[in-house]
């Protein structure tokens, strides 16, 4: 069984500007949802000082978060839907298109697979 799709992924050489305000990272995510066709139930942003951002949005079927590094051009990317892989990777795609990094370093995990756990002995 297979409860959903789990892209955990870094990006590297960002636009720094891109980077910089909690504003413009919440419009990345919205258009990442929207274009992805995941539904968005709530979400939370924080604007670091000087600059940075981070933001979590709370999906109808699991969540979306995202921590940028501006003066590193580094960006933390954590997609979870428990919907639709397809809508997960879409998602992802267009966090690729509008984050534009030059290097990414990213893994999709297939949650809830019973069947690899290992069980845990108790004392």
């Amino acid at each position: 069984m297979i409860v959903g799709m789990h892209i955990i992924a870094e990006f590297y050489e960002c636009p720094e500007e891109l980077l910089r305000w909690a504003p413009v990272i919440k419009r990345i995510l919205d258009k990442a949802v929207e274009k992805s066709g995941l539904k968005k139930v709530g979400e939370a942003y924080h604007q670091f000082k000087p600059y940075g951002a981070s933001g979590v949005i709370l999906l109808s079927s699991s969540h979306m978060s995202i921590h940028t590094w501006p003066e590193l051009r580094y960006v933390s990317l954590d997609i979870f839907s428990c919907e639709s892989a397809d809508k997960a990777k879409r998602a992802f795609d267009v966090c690729v298109e509008e984050l534009k990094p030059k290097k990414i370093v990213y893994k999709e995990m297939k949650r809830g697979l019973l069947e690899f756990a290992v069980d845990i002995e108790e004392d």
